[in-house]
């Protein structure tokens, strides 16, 4: 009895292990990351300015817009995985769009549109439950390797987008006259 109940317990926990919870928007049924900070405070000038911060190498830029306060850019990210061949790994890349909003006092963010793209095939978007390229390909083990590490980037961006643009005011830094 002991050994059915581990060997149930092992299969759910492999099961599991595969399975990646997004934040899935309701309306598209694609991973979406969002949300609306308040910096009191801060103009949305100011937190305009902060958005090209968050695109630092300045490519893949969609749409850059003060006027609107509206900021757009298309980001990516390196990512290894299982290999089918037991001991190897692949390597390839998952993009990402991120919108930015501004309003006196606050912000919108929306992170959207992730996939997985590799000269050894692409898994295409992360909402699919098993890769494009098909699991030969890229295997399960893979394809939940490139969403676990691709959850762990999104927190990140998510937690920089909140640093960068959470402070109400530029204020400089005082480096004092001593020098």
């Amino acid at each position: 009895m002991k050994i059915v109940f581990s060997l149930i317990l092992g299969c759910v926990a492999a099961f599991h292990s595969f399975a990646q919870t997004f934040p899935i928007d309701t309306a598209t049924k694609k991973i979406t990351y969002t949300g609306v900070e308040t910096v009191t405070g801060a103009t949305q000038a100011v937190l305009f300015k902060r958005t090209h911060n968050l695109n630092v190498s300045g490519s893949g830029i969609l749409a850059d817009k003060p006027a609107d306060g509206y900021y757009s850019y298309k980001g990516e990210f390196k990512v290894a995985y299982h290999a089918p061949q037991p001991g190897i790994m692949h390597t390839g890349k998952v993009t990402y769009t991120v919108v930015i909003a501004c309003k006196d006092g606050r912000y919108k963010y929306v992170i959207t549109d992730l996939v997985h793209s590799s000269e050894k095939g692409n898994g295409g978007p992360l909402e699919k439950t098993t890769p494009e390229c098909n699991k030969y390909v890229l295997t399960m083990q893979g394809w939940g390797d490139i969403k676990r590490l691709t959850a762990a980037e999104m927190e990140k961006l998510v937690a920089n987008i909140k640093v960068t643009l959470g402070n109400p005011e530029d204020k400089p830094v005082n480096v004092g006259n001593d020098w």
